[in-house]
């Protein structure tokens, strides 16, 4: 007895389909039809929205310095807010500066 044998004993049979319907005839298509849109509000924001392609100069300054800061740092690991004395003070800097520009 093979090993293909013993899972298929625990297998249900396979029935023929016992349908009086025309197995030749496919089952009806859904018809498309051509709806006219109508006027919805918008469902997102379409305002300008933050992000650091819109962002304050010095705002992306302050980013860029951090970043480049803990990516050469050894002693900074930013996951566990672990930072040395520039670090800490790049990241506090970052922290401060705002995103949008002040009017």
């Amino acid at each position: 007895m093979s090993l293909l044998s013993s899972l298929l004993d625990h297998m249900p049979p396979t029935i023929a389909n016992t349908s009086t319907e025309n197995p030749r005839r496919p089952a009806p298509r859904p018809s498309l039809a051509l709806i006219t849109h109508a006027e919805r509000r918008p469902q997102f924001v379409t305002e300008p929205h933050a992000s650091a392609a819109t962002a304050a100069p010095e705002w992306r300054r302050a980013r860029d310095a951090y970043l480049n800061h803990i990516m050469a740092c050894r002693s900074c690991y930013a996951p566990t807010n672990r930072y040395c004395g520039a670090g800490a003070e790049l990241r506090a800097d970052y922290d401060r500066t705002p995103m949008e520009t002040q009017p």
